[in-house]
């Protein structure tokens, strides 16, 4: 396990500022509600997105800038286009101004390049930018395609194409511009927003191209440290398995064998109990390169109990730091608490957690969003829907509790959350081969609630669920380690249309 002393904080801010305040901004502005929000943490990295779907948010004199060369701009565009000009004349730029700023406060600096957004944007939209207008035969779908909607090779037709060059190139000359003419600490590639760069058939066999663009960054940032004597790092992040890294085509492991990359942030925080941070651990042995926990500000990831949940998890793993995305508007006073649960081994475990089961019912192929998320992620083990079963089958959950806690073990609680759960309906439950005795659970009829991500605009919110939820207390039952809990509905209500589903399985340290 790593020297806590030497674990390192990062946190991505997705460049909210310029579009979500009313300009004029000034690096006053950016010091009071970006920088000063860490003040006194333990942050050792502050990322901040340069832009995305090529179109850029800061100073680059090679990319286009948001709104350059448009007319009739919509009212969001105007604000972003004001903003990154009145960032250029108060102070230079707003990725000069950062990285000033982080510099005063002992802070690294690490501007974030997408290396290939899929949202869905209008083609006349100045945000959908020129390079994939003027050039659709560089996207993943070809031109003239007929595809699907609501299928995967629909949800990532209008990204861009690694296989070929004029891609890579374009990509390139962004990196290099930030890595040459910036006084930055680093980079991040984000391979994770979003995760398709090929066609569907030729993503695996075309791996070598991501590696061939990744090589000749690692070559530029080698030549700015040996001309320049500054300390550069190249920081990749990637979807949460090496395995679906590559299928995707980024052959990640390789990356890691051949030291292309110093930091490996694993997966985009979407599934952060079941990615396996222990492989990218063992793939980074005997090297220098560190490996990062993701969150994401999503479920399972909303409540502390449960982020202190993940970082725990993420620590006993060996991960060498924890990335956090989509956290940056979070208060002073919570990146203090949690921030501190990543330094102060003691204060981590003695703090109440959570450990989530992950689901994937957030993922669909209804929106380019999402598509590439769902195309990434392996499947996970909710929801299931519960079918009575007369042959005594049971649903299995593997439930490895790998979490450090000075808890005792007696006070845990395990609760599953259903949906349509009725009166008559019967489960049997059984943990670790222990058929959960009648006294030590407890089924809730007054329902149960969870904080969910609803949409963008209203981001989380409490979501009430009418049906039971049951708590199991520990009565012996689970321990540190892997456990295996089994389901199985015996009696169903009679003329019920909707069947029962596990829709939430955690345990409350």
């Amino acid at each position: 396990m790593n020297k806590i002393n030497d674990l390192e904080v990062f946190s991505n801010d997705d460049g909210w500022i310029l579009h979500e305040s009313n300009p004029p901004l000034s690096l006053n502005h950016l010091r009071s509600r970006m920088i000063d929000t860490y003040k006194e943490t333990p942050l050792t990295t502050f990322l901040w997105c340069v832009g995305g779907h090529e179109v850029y948010d800061y100073e680059t004199q090679i990319g286009e800038r948001i709104g350059d060369g448009y007319t009739n701009l919509d009212q969001k565009t105007k604000i972003r286009a004001a903003n990154l000009q009145s960032l250029i004349d108060d102070c230079g730029g707003p990725l000069t101004g950062l990285s000033k700023l982080c510099h005063e406060a002992d802070i690294n600096f690490f501007p974030s390049v997408r290396m290939n957004e899929h949202y869905d944007i209008d083609t006349v939209s100045p945000s959908y930018g020129r390079f994939r207008r003027e050039r659709p035969d560089l996207l993943i779908g070809r031109p003239g395609e007929k595809l699907e909607k609501g299928t995967l090779e629909h949800g990532i037709r209008t990204g861009l194409n690694f296989a070929f060059s004029e891609v890579r190139d374009h990509m390139l000359g962004i990196i290099n511009e930030l890595v040459e003419d910036f006084d930055i600490d680093g980079i991040e590639l984000d391979w994770f927003r979003h995760p398709a760069f090929f066609r569907l058939e030729e993503a695996y066999d075309n791996r070598h191209f991501a590696t061939d663009l990744i090589k000749k960054a690692k070559d530029k940032i080698n030549h700015v440290i040996e001309t320049t004597g500054r300390d550069v790092k190249l920081a990749v992040r990637v979807p949460p398995t090496l395995y679906d890294s590559a299928r995707i085509g980024l052959d990640v492991e390789e990356w890691m064998k051949k030291g292309l990359v110093d930091i490996v942030i694993a997966g985009g925080g979407f599934i952060p109990f079941s990615t396996p941070i222990d492989e990218f651990v063992d793939a980074a042995k005997n090297t220098n390169i560190k490996i990062f926990g993701s969150l994401e500000h999503l479920r399972p990831a909303v409540t502390e109990q449960t982020v202190v949940g993940i970082i725990d998890r993420h620590i006993s793993k060996g991960a060498h730091g924890i990335y956090f995305f989509n956290y940056f508007h979070k208060s002073n006073s919570w990146k203090k608490n949690i921030f501190r649960s990543i330094k102060d081994t003691k204060y981590r475990l003695n703090k109440r957690k959570t450990i989530e089961f992950d689901s994937n019912v957030r993922l669909t192929m209804s929106e380019q969003h999402e598509a590439p998320f769902r195309y990434a992620i392996p499947d996970v083990q909710l929801p299931i829907t519960l079918e009575p079963d007369k042959e005594n089958q049971f649903s299995k959950l593997n439930f490895p509790i790998d979490v450090d806690s000075h808890l005792p073990e007696y006070e845990w609680e395990l609760k599953l959350g259903l949906i349509n759960y009725q009166g008559e309906d019967e489960l049997e439950i059984v943990i670790n081969q222990v058929a959960v005795d009648a006294s030590d659970m407890n089924i809730n009829f007054d329902g149960w609630g969870r904080l969910e991500w609803t949409d963008f605009k209203n981001r989380l919110q409490w979501v009430k669920y009418s049906f039971p939820q049951i708590i199991i207390k520990n009565n012996g039952y689970l321990s540190n380690g892997n456990n295996i809990v089994e389901i199985r509905l015996i009696k169903e209500t009679v003329f019920k249309p909707s069947k029962v589903i596990l829709k939430e399985v955690k345990l409350e340290l």
